[in-house]
């Protein structure tokens, strides 16, 4: 151990033998403390809520979606003259291009009106299919149970929105009359509500319902491999944006190869929801904010702690010049000292902020306005790798700044520290 550090840690933070803890103490713990409960909390909650709405706008678009060209579409009926075709050849032209883990299904949405007695509500009924993944709309049911989509014999169940079952006074079990227009017709369904979801995504709620995929085939007309689109999931969410470029590159080749019959319009969720991720975006910008401005806090807060811990030990600082230390040594000296400080406010920082994100992911001790935020609750996400570097930059940063205020040592003379009161 060099003397330097000998020295800091036989040093206590009293002012002398006749006066208590120096207010100086208290105060640098706590500025380092808060500073580490603020930026832990706050980068806790935007990823919480990245994840969050990530998820949800996932849940309802799928990551990479393949529709027919648009010269195949009648806009004025919203129906593919030329539906989507999930062939054997396309299925390994996909999966040849795509990671492993990527899942393939055919989905078929069409707009459509509910209709009860009293009144009538116009919604998006998106057919499902059995390798469809699913696991977003369980999570988030509410009453009753999913239908088995795997049921090709008139199974015309449908899973609504709490807004929709509040709106047309429905509950599970109920029988609901479901209208289509197709080709200048209107074509009708009895469907039977056999679930109720409530993803707090206010938009998405009021507009999606979801059922097999069968009854929308049996509806449209449809081959058993065909439907309005192809969605792709089990992507990893960095990689979106380059395999739906490598898909659109696979199918044009494909194309170009005589492999297919036509050209496919690839589409991903960073696009047709792009709304939600540009103000995921500016969450970023704000937490970037809230760190300079913590770390600026916690920096002028040890500098100004240092400076009263140097003047009150201007005379031992004078005796140790008188016996031959250098002004380094003495430098060295104090910011161990306020090192000790930073610590000893990491460490009670780190302890409270966890404490509270744990209890808060557990519990949802504060609740959020679903109408404003999506959410009805302050999603956290603890994130290891981010807490230590969180903790490693702060010490860094503070270390950094109490640098000048030692610098002031060097200028204090024995001779004048004698008679220093």
């Amino acid at each position: 151990m060099n003397l330097e550090l000998y020295i800091a840690r036989r040093l206590n933070f009293k002012r002398d033998r006749h006066h208590g803890l120096s207010p100086s103490i208290p105060i640098a713990v706590a500025g380092v403390a808060l500073s580490v409960i603020v930026m832990m909390v706050a980068i806790a909650v935007v990823l919480g809520f990245k994840r969050e709405i990530r998820e949800k706008v996932m849940g309802f678009d799928s990551q990479i979606t393949i529709t027919a060209s648009q010269e195949a579409y009648d806009h004025t009926d919203y129906r593919p003259i030329t539906p989507v075709a999930l062939t054997d050849t396309l299925r390994r032209i996909l999966y040849e291009t795509l990671p492993d883990g990527a899942r393939l299904s055919l989905t078929c949405t069409r707009p459509a009106m509910l209709k009860t007695e009293n009144d009538f509500l116009g919604i998006v009924l998106k057919g499902m299919s059995a390798d469809s993944d699913l696991s977003f709309i369980e999570s988030n049911l509410t009453d009753g149970i999913m239908p088995d989509l795997s049921d090709k014999e008139g199974n015309n169940s449908v899973i609504i929105s709490r807004n929709m079952a509040i709106s047309l006074g429905l509950s599970v079990g109920d029988k609901v009359h479901g209208y289509f227009f197709i080709d200048d017709n209107v074509r009708a369904r009895n469907l039977t509500v056999s679930a109720i979801y409530e993803s707090h995504f206010g938009e998405y709620d009021a507009l999606y319902a979801f059922c097999g995929i069968d009854m929308m085939q049996r509806l449209l007309g449809l081959a058993p491999d065909e439907g309005s689109a192809i969605d792709i999931t089990g992507i990893p969410a960095d990689r979106i944006a380059s395999d739906t470029e490598a898909v659109y590159t696979a199918l044009g080749q494909a194309y170009h190869e005589n492999l297919t019959d036509r050209w496919y319009v690839v589409d991903n969720v960073l696009h047709s929801g792009a709304l939600y991720f540009n103000w995921l975006e500016l969450l970023d910008t704000n937490v970037i904010v809230i760190l300079i401005l913590m770390s600026l806090v916690s920096g002028f807060t040890l500098i100004s702690s240092l400076f009263i811990i140097i003047l009150e030990r201007v005379r031992m600082i004078g005796l140790l010049k008188a016996i031959g230390a250098t002004g380094g040594m003495i430098r060295r000296i104090f910011i161990y000292l306020a090192e000790r400080l930073i610590l000893m406010g990491i460490i009670i920082g780190n302890t409270v902020a966890i404490t509270l994100l744990i209890l808060q992911s557990k519990l949802h001790l504060i609740p959020l306005d679903p109408e404003a935020y999506y959410l009805n609750y302050v999603p956290v996400e603890l994130n290891l790798w981010h807490i230590i570097i969180l903790n490693t930059g702060i010490i860094a940063v503070s270390s950094l700044m109490l640098l000048m205020p030692s610098h002031i040592i060097a200028r204090i003379s024995p001779a004048q520290t004698m008679r220093y009161e």
